[in-house]
């Protein structure tokens, strides 16, 4: 069995490619809060869709009517779950205000 070389030169050319890229990448000062402002935007958005898909769950739950209290304690699940999509939606709408403030669009 043959084992495949790959031309010195190539493999030289690969790795001076990968450490010129490692050695070149500058970080700026001001793209930084806007990339942590992104990712928090993001992670608020993932709980947001969490959030709404648990009282969608919720709501669609048939509770048997025999089960006492069961059709009060549904609503008080999905009140609780609107409330958590709300605040989401408020603190959402406070870090696109502030992105919109400090970063600029391209």
């Amino acid at each position: 069995m043959r084992l495949l070389q790959a031309p010195p030169v190539s493999a030289a050319a690969m790795l001076a490619v990968l450490l010129t890229g490692c050695a070149s990448g500058s970080t700026d000062g001001a793209n930084t809060p806007c990339a942590d402002i992104n990712v928090s935007i993001g992670e608020t958005s993932k709980d947001l869709s969490a959030a709404a898909i648990s009282r969608g769950k919720i709501s669609n739950f048939d509770v048997p009517f025999w089960v006492p209290g069961g059709v009060k304690a549904r609503s008080a699940l999905e009140d609780r779950q609107t409330r958590k999509i709300e605040g989401l939606e408020t603190e959402l709408a406070a870090k696109r205000q502030e992105r919109a403030s400090r970063c600029q669009r391209p």
